[in-house]
């Protein structure tokens, strides 16, 4: 078995790099082509709009399917799918028309393909390692997520200037058959315990069921609710970082670079140190604590905006900031590692896909959700103030936590069932 969980984990793994360091390079340089194109940054911003959208939409749909068919066939077609479909964008690139128009419908094509995959694989991770392995998957999982962060824009840019973008492409294609094939030879169903009867009910039907289920279930319920709140909130790191250093600050763009990238190097860091330990055992400590990490970093992210740090050089600002953009992913991964794996542990694996796919599609929407407020707001308040105001708000959930107390209840009852059953 042991020998299975390993062979499951190194597919796993490299069908994840390859898939998704390719198709960071490839969106990193089909936004370069857009802005080179058309000098629009609204053009740009369509196709954000363009990826985020179908998965907002679709998660709920992605989800109950995952539920009602066998997964990994769900994946291999996905994958295969991804590159069939960018090889006719490919085609009609090269011989027929290279309007923008043309990649538009390829980044929505991609989205909607690849959010029945995510759905799919999210859901296969507990039957594919186990519960012993989940920690180790899903920190795995997110390494190769925030690898494909950093170096998707460096090897876009380096490449950018050298090869076309029809060449762009042709890689991603050929990193999605890579992730084919390796999902072809992972035994995705080694832990499952899910009956495989046909399902008589009708989609919508499903749907209703497992909003149902979670609504019956106190902790899954509070899960879902408490990682739904956190991504509005933090939705104004994004937002409000560029704005602090670029026009508060008035740092250059290279600067913004690598604070941005020391988000995803944190991430990458923490989540390889936690593949490598047993899984956390004090998840109630690990949740706050990041919590309250996440509140304060944030309080103290908007300080160089304050009147009275403005003449400190934008030489010790640029410090200070890395070291608190590296604060912050690691206070992230403390959150969100223990919530994923109480998330797979506690779904049974018939309701798991709809359970992940509302997770999903709440988080989705309230991220751009907080991009908008965020950023209509930042035009109306100083950047330090509205990064305090998330960051107490932060501090007001956990106090809400323990005044409620039933998550918390809840939470202690599974680090004693946890800690039982070493």
């Amino acid at each position: 078995m042991e020998g299975a969980i390993k062979k499951n984990l190194v597919l796993f793994l490299i069908g994840k790099v390859t898939s998704v360091l390719g198709s960071s390079i490839y969106a990193f340089a089909i936004g370069l082509y857009i802005l080179a194109e058309t000098g629009s940054s609204l053009n740009f911003a369509v196709t954000l709009v363009l990826s985020m959208l179908p998965r907002i939409l679709l998660a709920p749909v992605a989800g109950t399917l995952s539920d009602r068919m066998d997964r990994k066939k769900i994946i291999i077609f996905s994958n295969f799918a991804s590159s069939f479909w960018l090889a006719i964008i490919l085609m009609s690139f090269l011989f027929f028309s290279q309007e923008i128009w043309i990649l538009y419908v390829a980044t929505t094509g991609l989205s909607i393909i690849s959010t029945f995959y995510s759905i799919a694989v999210t859901s296969s991770i507990y039957n594919m390692v186990g519960p012993d392995h989940l920690q180790k998957a899903m920190s795995l999982n997110q390494a190769a997520i925030s690898l494909s962060a950093i170096l998707g824009p460096v090897l876009g840019g380096v490449f950018f200037g050298i090869i076309q973008i029809h060449l762009f492409m042709a890689l991603n294609i050929l990193t999605y058959l890579i992730a084919a094939f390796a999902s072809i030879l992972i035994e995705y169903n080694l832990f499952s315990k899910k009956t495989q009867d046909k399902k008589t009910t009708r989609m919508a039907e499903d749907l209703k069921q497992g909003i149902s289920y979670i609504k019956a279930q106190p902790f899954l319920l509070h899960l879902v609710i408490l990682s739904v709140w956190l991504n509005f909130w933090f939705a104004i790191f994004p937002v409000a970082m560029p704005y602090l250093v670029l026009t508060v600050r008035g740092m250059s763009s290279v600067q913004l670079g690598f604070i941005e990238s020391a988000f995803s190097v944190g991430m990458m860091i923490m989540a390889l140190i936690l593949s490598g330990r047993k899984e956390i055992r004090k998840k109630e400590f690990s949740i706050i604590g990041g919590m309250l990490i996440l509140s304060a970093v944030l309080i103290l992210i908007g300080l160089p905006a304050v009147p009275g740090f403005v003449g400190l050089s934008n030489p010790l600002i640029f410090g200070y900031l890395v070291s608190m953009v590296l604060v912050l992913s690691a206070s992230i991964m403390f959150i969100n590692t223990p919530v994923s794996v109480l998330l797979q542990k506690n779904t049974p694996d018939e309701y798991r896909g709809r359970v992940m796919a509302l997770l999903e599609t709440g988080s989705s929407a309230m991220t751009p959700a907080g991009f908008i407020l965020f950023g209509f707001l930042l035009e109306k308040l100083p950047v330090w103030l509205l990064l305090a105001v998330c960051g107490f708000s932060l501090f007001a959930v956990v106090f809400y936590l323990y005044r409620e107390k039933m998550f918390l209840k809840l939470l202690r009852e599974e680090d004693k069932a946890g800690t039982a059953s070493i």
